[in-house]
């Protein structure tokens, strides 16, 4: 009797083990955590999240929609930019702005979605000719020039963009006579909801770009920046990812202004924006603006490497400045043109605005030419 009792406990006890042992093992078991898949345009984000321009936003202000042109503060060095509407006449494109750059004698405009440009012509502007080479988009609109005549911004709808409008830019090629490809603007410009019309005034070293980010309907928000002369983007060594995250979408722009001290000093220029001494003015234009690369800008003889470019500048800029006189002496010919009764006058006089016409492209042309070629060769010495 007593073996057999041994017996039993020992059954018992092998029958608990596998038991406790299939207890511990479903313990042990933890459901799988729910996998949250991101939509197209929030893994765009997280790819150009590390990316982020490191920009001080000095201000931002909520306007109606249909009158936010009026909130930028553009000086005439930067150009004009203003309604399609307003400046053909008509009644077609309420959403449509067009660019008109410094001289008066060119702009660019969205026109059934497209950009074109057009030509100041014998006082009429000339045949809409369509920008090539952009690449595919939808919806293009809100143009805007740098005074090179080649670094072009606009707005634009694409597969590959962060959702509604997004800011991109593209650069002329002169030697293909068409624009490069255009690429997105990347992070804080860009976000899921529409943003556009970006624009920088040069002269004062103020931007401008709006968004619906965060607005309702019939809003947009201004956003006033310092555009930078080289591309910077924050660390990732330095600050933490939900810190680059906030900034990349402008949850707190206060979050940029480092001491204040820059930004006061901005926001003090912002208020004489189109209100500068003679003096100043005068040594300005002592200066230009040489964009080099995406990440080089020059504004004087003084920052090229290359010896040789210092003397080239110089001659560019006698030669953008024949320009601008030519352009002003063709502009005040055809106002001539247009206030002349008589028809030999008129036919003499069309005749000196076609020579003047043709001279104006051939030196368009070879400041174009120059400056390509002290683009490349700044670039060589630079490597």
């Amino acid at each position: 009797m007593k073996k057999q009792a041994i017996v039993a406990v020992l059954i018992a006890a092998m029958m608990v083990v596998p038991a406790t042992a299939q207890k511990r093992k479903t313990a042990v078991r933890k459901k799988a955590a729910p996998v949250v898949e991101l939509t197209k345009e929030e893994q765009r984000f997280e790819e150009l999240l590390d990316a982020t321009q490191q920009i001080m936003f000095i201000d931002s202000i909520v306007v109606d929609k249909q009158e936010f042109l009026n909130f930028y503060k553009l000086t005439s060095e930067a150009g004009t930019v203003t309604n399609y509407n307003q400046f053909f006449r008509s009644e077609e494109q309420p959403y449509s702005t067009v660019y008109i750059n410094q001289l008066g004698n060119k702009c660019w405009y969205a026109q059934s979605g497209k950009l074109y440009t057009s030509d100041l012509l014998s006082n009429q502007w000339s045949e809409p000719q369509p920008l090539d080479g952009l690449g595919r988009f939808q919806r293009t609109n809100y143009p805007f020039m740098l005074s090179d005549g080649t670094t072009l911004y606009f707005a634009a709808i694409s597969d590959e963009g962060l959702g509604g409008l997004d800011v991109y830019v593209s650069r002329y090629n002169s030697e293909a006579g068409k624009f490069l490809l255009a690429e997105n603007l990347g992070l804080p410009f860009n976000s899921d909801a529409n943003d556009y019309m970006y624009a920088v005034d040069e002269f004062n070293g103020i931007g401008y770009f709006a968004s619906d980010r965060r607005q309702p309907e019939g809003k947009v928000c201004i956003y006033t920046f310092i555009p930078n002369q080289k591309r910077v983007t924050y660390s990732t060594e330095e600050l933490d990812k939900s810190v680059i995250r906030s900034r990349a979408k402008l949850e707190c722009i206060a979050d940029t202004w480092g001491d204040g001290t820059l930004r006061l000093e901005t926001l003090d220029r912002l208020k004489n924006a189109g209100r500068k001494p003679k003096e100043e003015k005068k040594k300005k234009e002592q200066e230009f603006v040489f964009v080099v690369n995406d990440d080089i800008v020059y504004t004087t003889p003084s920052d090229f490497r290359d010896p040789e470019n210092r003397q080239r500048i110089a001659k560019l800029m006698s030669m953008r400045k024949s320009f601008s006189e030519l352009s002003e002496n063709m502009e005040k010919m055809r106002i001539d043109y247009a206030q002349k009764g008589d028809a030999a006058q008129k036919k003499n006089l069309c005749a000196e605005i076609l020579d003047c016409e043709q001279e104006y492209y051939l030196l368009e042309s070879d400041i174009r030419q120059l400056e390509k070629a002290i683009r490349l060769a700044e670039t060589k010495y630079l490597q």
